[in-house]
C-alpha cells in the first residue's frame, strides 16, 4: 500500500467556513466605510484600497480552505497559509495539545491546539486539529499512535531537541505570566499616579521622578520583566 495514502485529513469545517464567508462579507464593506466616504481621498486611492481590501479578504477565505493537515504512513503534510511542510515520522519528536494564548481575543477560536515537533525542536502547528473541529485530545492520541507505529525501529529521542522544545514551552508561558502581571500591575501604578498627582504631602524629587510616563509605562514593563524571568527560571528548572 502506498506510503502517501492519506489516513487522516483535517479541513476546515462546513460550518466554520460559512461562519468565516459571513464575516467576510461584513467586515469588507465596514473596513472599506470610512475610506469609501472620506471627502478628502482621491479617487484613485479609494480604488487601490478598495481592491487591496477586497483581494485580502477574498485571499483569507481561499486561503482558510486550502489549509489542511494530511496524514499518511510517511508523515504529516501541514498546508498553512503560507507555505506547505512535511515532517515524515522518522523526524518527529513530540505530538502535543496546548492552549490558545488567543483563544480569549477571537470569538469561537479554539482554546485547545494541536502541534507536532520536528528535527531541532521546530513547532509546526497541525492546522484544524484543534477543539473546534475535533475531539482534540482523541486526535492526538490517533497521531501519537501511528507515529510510533511507523517512525520506524531506529528512532530514538534527541535530548537536544528535548530541551529546545522545554525551553520553548517554558519560553511561552513566561510571557503569559508576564503579560498577566503587567496588566494587573496598571491598577494599582494607576492609583499611585492619581496619588502622586493630587497628594499635597508628596516631595517634589519624588513627584518629579513619579511621573505619570514613568508610572504608567515603565512599572507594568518591570512587572513584566520580572514575572517573565521568575516564571522562565521555574519552569526550565522544573523536572518534567
Amino acid at each position: 500500500m502506498s506510503q502517501q495514502l492519506p489516513l487522516r485529513t483535517y479541513k476546515l469545517r462546513d460550518g466554520r467556513r460559512n461562519a468565516l464567508v459571513g464575516a467576510v462579507v461584513v467586515g469588507a464593506p465596514v473596513s472599506l466605510f470610512p475610506v469609501l466616504t472620506g471627502e478628502f481621498i482621491p479617487g484613485w486611492v479609494k480604488l487601490l484600497v478598495t481592491v487591496l481590501v477586497l483581494v485580502f479578504f477574498g485571499w483569507l477565505v481561499v486561503a482558510a480552505q486550502r489549509c489542511a493537515t494530511l496524514v499518511d504512513r510517511g508523515g504529516l503534510t501541514v498546508k498553512g497559509f503560507g507555505r506547505t511542510r512535511r515532517l515524515r515520522w522518522a523526524e518527529v519528536q513530540d505530538i502535543r495539545v496546548e492552549p490558545n494564548p488567543s483563544a480569549g481575543m477571537q470569538k469561537g477560536a479554539p482554546t485547545l491546539l494541536c502541534y507536532a515537533y520536528g528535527d531541532g525542536g521546530r513547532r509546526v502547528q497541525l492546522m484544524y486539529v484543534d477543539d473546534a473541529h475535533v475531539s482534540v485530545d482523541r486526535e492526538a492520541e490517533h497521531l501519537r499512535t501511528l507515529w510510533a507505529e511507523h517512525r520506524g525501529p531506529t528512532w530514538a529521542a534527541s535530548p537536544d531537541d528535548a530541551r529546545t522544545i522545554a525551553r520553548g514551552a517554558a519560553r511561552r508561558t513566561a510571557l503569559l505570566s508576564g503579560f498577566g502581571w503587567a496588566m494587573l500591575s496598571y491598577v494599582p501604578f494607576l492609583a499611585l499616579m492619581v496619588f502622586v498627582m493630587v497628594g499635597d504631602s508628596v516631595p517634589a524629587g519624588v513627584e518629579d521622578a513619579l511621573n505619570p510616563v514613568v508610572i504608567c509605562a515603565g512599572g507594568p514593563a518591570l512587572v513584566f520583566v520580572l514575572a517573565f524571568s521568575l516564571s522562565y527560571r521555574r519552569a526550565v528548572r522544573s523536572p518534567e
